[in-house]
């Protein structure tokens, strides 16, 4: 079994989207937590909906809409995962049929593993939220769009997975067993910010403490990115790397702000 943790902020589109796009996966055998970064009325109603709609269990964890708290809500949401392997994505990414397979059948002991994602274009983007139909996630009519990293939706069921100490995880695709994650105290909640440090912070820490081995499930564990202006800017990278440095400076692998709050 999988516990699939999406990362969540206000994109109901999105998450219908994505919700349709585990209705289709080859395994069955997960459950679905929405971690919710804010406390929206509208995203309780479209996931009491939801529920009637699908096989899967839908659990739903939130907290008061304050500032970017993704780190805390995602450590919320693994209190409650009942698996013991965990995936984690964003809440604007769809998911290819054999996305949970892959991580079900993959995620092992001694390891963490990371895929990756095709970019979706703008106008394709468009069409799905306009249509809110799966039918352009075809191979054909992804070469033909407008979208980038086109080489990602291959889906190569024999390929290897490989060690490749060399990239990190990204937290709109990855995955680990949470013994190893829980080992860690999750997530440090002392980045506030977006875009740096709350995904490669636990990356460098789950190495450090277990000696896991990242492994890649490259053209295997796909998603589907949909298009959005980008909220990366040069201040909020430069902030998130002071924390970053300073935390692996100091080598403590267990943080102390994260699922428990240590002395």
């Amino acid at each position: 079994m999988v516990s699939l943790i999406i990362s969540f902020y206000k994109n109901i589109p999105a998450l219908d989207l994505i919700l349709k796009s585990l209705g289709r996966q080859s395994c069955k055998d997960f459950e679905v937590i929405i971690a919710e970064d804010a406390d929206n009325k509208e995203t309780k109603v479209f996931l009491d909906e939801q529920r009637l709609k699908y096989f899967f269990h839908i659990e739903h964890v939130w907290h008061e809409d304050v500032a970017f708290r993704k780190t805390k809500i995602n450590n919320d949401a693994v209190k409650v995962s009942k698996s013991e392997k965990l995936v984690f994505i964003d809440g604007d990414c769809v998911l290819h049929s054999k996305f949970i397979e892959t991580y079900n059948t993959c995620i092992e002991e001694g390891k963490y593993f990371y895929g990756r994602r095709v970019m979706l274009g703008p106008k394709i983007t468009d069409k799905l939220y306009a249509s809110r139909n799966l039918k352009y996630f075809n191979l054909p009519r992804l070469l033909l769009s407008d979208s980038k990293e086109k080489q990602e939706a291959l889906y190569i069921p024999f390929r290897r997975s490989r060690t490749n100490d060399s990239r990190e995880i990204w937290g709109c695709n990855w995955g680990v067993l949470k013994k190893y994650l829980v080992g860690v105290n999750g997530f440090d909640e002392d980045y506030t910010k977006p875009c740096f440090g709350e995904d490669l912070d636990v990356g460098w820490r789950l190495k450090a403490q277990f000696g896991l081995k990242l492994t890649s499930l490259k053209n295997r564990a796909i998603q589907y990115h949909l298009h959005h202006p980008m909220n990366w800017n040069d201040l909020i990278e430069a902030q998130g790397r002071i924390i970053f440095d300073k935390k692996r400076m100091a080598g403590n692998a267990v943080c102390s702000n994260g699922i428990k709050k240590l002395p």
